[in-house]
């Protein structure tokens, strides 16, 4: 439950298809009559091949907050990967949350099926009983095939209350295709087998039959009858409109609302009737048609959807250059703010993805699944782009005042080379199906726009990291020669004074390498080194520029005493160290005027013999 609501998720594939639209349509209607809100989980490809762009899409079903679902449907017939649903319904038994799977074959009580059987048979009654053909002919499926094997016996069924004889020879197979169909009717006639009426498994065989049948002269109806199942679209196009059997979504929808209310209600037993198809009549059978469809508006539809994704798509493809090239995250975001293509919807990201350091081609671990969540845009709510978190169990900002409208919210996952980057969510307003149809297109424009700026981003920082390393000490993290050499000539271009060059030694390495070895040796190069970065400007050039000598550049003249903040330095840390020796350095300090910069070499000859004078007193000092 979500704000005093009680939540349904449905799981699905594909809702740009008129099957998915309508059922989301139909049910989202009757969990709102009861005060109920539907999220839905989609993928673009129904995850029958596993490959790595259906691994990322399969992320989308990770994102079922199951602490605020009520219950679960499930189109399982638009999913194909079985792993996903055995772990959707093993997070719900886990929580005692219900399940109902919608046209599957899953062995779940809890299933809602079309009784296709019952459905065909209707068809067949149609042309045996209605219009009294005794002299009929099946087109069957693939042979052996459970569902075409199960409308035969159906057949057979029809046939044999009729008191008509069966016999094999009035099947015929058309594998659910053309072409197998044009061969068995070919042999019909060729053989002069033609009989009074054609029932097939399927609507594309109807189709496949009526015209062989009308390209050899023999017409449909007056001459032979013809009727099809499934109910697809082209049936009520053809010439003649084609008889058949429709799968209502919408007394499916109904059911499922009924089944889910029944199971919250606390009946842990109902009663799950299939639902049988309506007949279709129409032209093929010789009866008027009791469907008619609105050609005319069919047509300004199917144009509209059509041109409005060229249109479309050429301007993607532009989006996703931009994004690509973009410099920063905020410029991304600035990119989506076009109502013409984007609205009713949000994009949502994982916070690794605008953090280059990480690589957006390993897969983080299931552990490391984000507390928070960023949103890159919200159609809804414009403004310019700031990295502003929300709560991952939040799912939207906002979204409350979504839930009150009482739309369908539909989850998009986004991925890149089946790295999750985060979601999209769409929240339309209607179901137009031009913009149920843009979902996959906006989503796939969104994972290449996004994953390959993220890829640029972490090339980018790989770059960096190399140039990094290719100027820095590994052991004391300052410059070495090759990165000084380029920062000393930055400063001598836009220095306005002079500079002041500093020199550092460490005292007695030999000593340290030979008795405590050169490990420890490593260990006070890197402490003289740390000392001088810690005692000079925060703007100095400090390198390593030798073996133990740093080297440190300050623009302007540094007038500090930089030696006895060094010694202070090096004392604390012997002091605190807890080591056998005693680290110090011999610095020496050299302020350049602005003729001397240019020629580096005699600088530091000049600060060398500063420290080496340094270095000279310190022995002496010992020896008294």
């Amino acid at each position: 439950m979500l704000y005093g609501k009680k939540m349904i998720a449905l799981c699905l594939s594909k809702v740009n298809d008129d099957v998915s639209r309508d059922f989301i349509e139909h049910l989202n209607a009757f969990l709102k009559e009861r005060g109920w809100r539907l999220f839905v989980y989609a993928s673009c490809s129904d995850l029958f091949w596993n490959s790595p762009e259906e691994i990322g899409e399969a992320y989308v079903f990770s994102l079922i907050d199951y602490d605020i679902i009520d219950a679960v449907v499930i189109m399982e017939e638009k999913i194909k990967n079985r792993d996903v649903l055995v772990d959707i319904r093993q997070n719900c038994t886990a929580r005692d949350i219900p399940v109902v799977t919608v046209g599957g074959l899953a062995d779940n009580p809890l299933s809602l099926e079309f009784d296709f059987d019952a459905g065909f048979e209707l068809v067949v009654r149609h042309i045996v009983e209605q219009h009294g053909i005794s002299d009929v002919h099946m087109i069957a499926g693939i042979k052996g095939n459970e569902f075409s094997d199960r409308r035969i016996d159906v057949f057979k069924k029809v046939l044999t209350e009729n008191n008509i004889p069966f016999s094999e020879d009035m099947v015929s197979y058309g594998d659910f295709w053309a072409t197998p169909t044009e061969e068995a009717v070919m042999k019909l006639i060729k053989e002069n087998r033609v009989p009074k009426a054609f029932v097939c498994a399927n609507d594309s065989m109807a189709l496949t039959v009526c015209a062989v049948l009308r390209d050899n002269g023999i017409n449909v109806p007056s001459d032979v009858l013809v009727t099809g199942f499934d109910g697809i679209e082209s049936i009520y196009f053809s010439v003649p409109k084609i008889t058949s059997c429709l799968c209502d979504y919408e007394d499916m929808a109904a059911r499922t609302a009924k089944l889910i209310e029944e199971l919250l209600s606390g009946n842990k037993n109902p009663e799950t009737p299939k639902i049988i198809p309506r007949l279709l009549i129409s032209e093929s059978c010789g009866c008027e048609c009791e469907h008619p469809i609105n050609l005319t508006h069919y047509l300004n539809d199917l144009n509209n959807r059509f041109f409005r994704y060229q249109e479309e798509a050429l301007s993607f493809n532009s989006l996703s250059y931009k994004v690509q090239t973009c410099q920063n995250i905020s410029e991304v975001a600035k990119n989506f703010d076009h109502p013409e293509y984007f609205f009713n919807m949000a994009c949502i990201l994982r916070p690794e993805f605008i953090d280059e350091k990480v690589n957006p081609l390993v897969t983080l671990p299931e552990s490391n699944a984000p507390n928070k969540l960023i949103q890159l845009f919200n159609t809804d709510y414009p403004e310019p782009f700031k990295p502003k978190y929300f709560k991952a169990s939040e799912i939207l900002p906002g979204l409350e005042t979504f839930l009150e409208r009482g739309i369908p919210i539909i989850f998009f996952p986004l991925n890149f080379l089946e790295i999750p980057l985060g979601y999209v969510c769409f929240y339309f307003n209607n179901y137009d199906p031009a913009n149920y149809n843009k979902m996959p297109q906006t989503v796939n424009t969104l994972n290449a726009a996004l994953g390959s700026f993220r890829n640029l981003k972490y090339q980018e920082h790989l770059i960096a990291r190399i140039e990094e390393m290719y100027k820095t000490d590994p052991l004391t993290g300052l410059l070495n020669r090759n990165g000084f050499i380029k920062e000393y000539d930055r400063l001598v271009e836009n220095t306005k004074t002079g500079l002041t060059v500093i020199l550092a030694d460490l005292d007695g390495l030999k000593h340290i390498n030979d008795t405590y070895g050169h490990g420890e040796g490593d260990v006070a190069i890197r402490a003289v080194g740390l000392a001088l970065k810690a005692c000079c400007p925060k703007d100095a050039v400090c390198a390593r520029f030798g073996g133990d000598e740093m080297i440190a550049v300050v623009d302007g003249e540094y007038n500090e005493d930089i030696k006895s903040s060094i010694d202070k330095y090096l004392e604390c840390y012997t002091a605190h160290s807890g080591k056998p020796y005693t680290v110090s350095a011999s610095v020496g300090v050299y302020k350049a005027a602005h003729t001397e910069i240019n020629d580096f070499k005699e600088l530091l000859n000049k600060s060398d013999k500063l420290m080496y004078m340094d270095k000279k007193k310190k022995k002496e000092f010992k020896k008294v």
